[in-house]
Order: C-alpha cells, then sequence, then structure tokens
C-alpha cells in the first residue's frame, strides 16, 4: 500500500512510501520506499524494504533494489542493477550486475544477471504490464 509523489520537468521524480506484511515462516510488519530520479534518457531507480519479523527479531533483514538505467530507444532500456537481500534464508549478500528491457506497448521484459562469472550467478527475468 502507498501513494506516490512526483515533481520536476527536466530532472523528475517520483517517491512512493510503502506499508506491507508477510505471513508465512516470517511474520512481518514491511515499511519500504520506492524512489526514482531521471534525467533524459538517464535513470536511477530504487526500491528498499525492512522485513521486521515479530517473533524471532534475529529473522529481520533489510532488502534493496536498485537500477542505473540509460534508454537508448523507446523499446530498450540497460544499464548495472544491484540487489541487496538474504535469499532462502540464508546470509544476507550484494549482488550486483547488468540488466535489459525491450517494452513493446505496454509490456516489459527484463532479464538480470546478478554475480555474472561467479559461482553464484543468478538470472532474474521479468516481466510487466502498465495500466
Amino acid at each position: 500500500i502507498g501513494w506516490t509523489f512526483s515533481g520536476g520537468e527536466k530532472i523528475t521524480w517520483e517517491v512512493t512510501p510503502l506499508l506491507g506484511g508477510a505471513w508465512g515462516s516470517i511474520k512481518a510488519f514491511v515499511p519500504g520506499l520506492e524512489a526514482s530520479i531521471a534525467w533524459g534518457a538517464f535513470d536511477f531507480y530504487t526500491e528498499a524494504e525492512y522485513v521486521r519479523d515479530r517473533d524471532e527479531h534475529s529473522n529481520s533483514y533489510f532488502y534493496s533494489w536498485s537500477e542505473l538505467g540509460y534508454r537508448s530507444a523507446p523499446w530498450l532500456r540497460f544499464g548495472l542493477a544491484g540487489q541487496r537481500t538474504r535469499a532462502y534464508g540464508g546470509n544476507r549478500s550484494y549482488q550486483p550486475g547488468p540488466f535489459a528491457q525491450l517494452t513493446w506497448r505496454r509490456i516489459t521484459l527484463g532479464t538480470y544477471w546478478f554475480n555474472p562469472g561467479s559461482n553464484d550467478q543468478v538470472v532474474v527475468i521479468s516481466l510487466g504490464a502498465a495500466f
């Protein structure tokens, strides 16, 4: 749940404070934030959440996902991304890597390649729809 605030003309920005929850192996109150800033073909996007487990504080963690992108055409965006998370109940880690997105009408397909060249490579494929 959140409300977006935005502004700017040459340099545009958006900020969305978020409030959520998790119910499963972790029961948590999850405050978060999404923010972006853009100038011409360049943009920076970040989202962050703090997962605070109400039963076991040691299960709490901070998650973030950030992208520094360049839109070379209306249908192509690429750049560098990074995420800091605690995957599958393991240790917290930061994972950087390149990404590319293709947009056709209201559909965006993205591919993210975290930790390229390492033993811990991860590929994330995303599909988004604007409406």
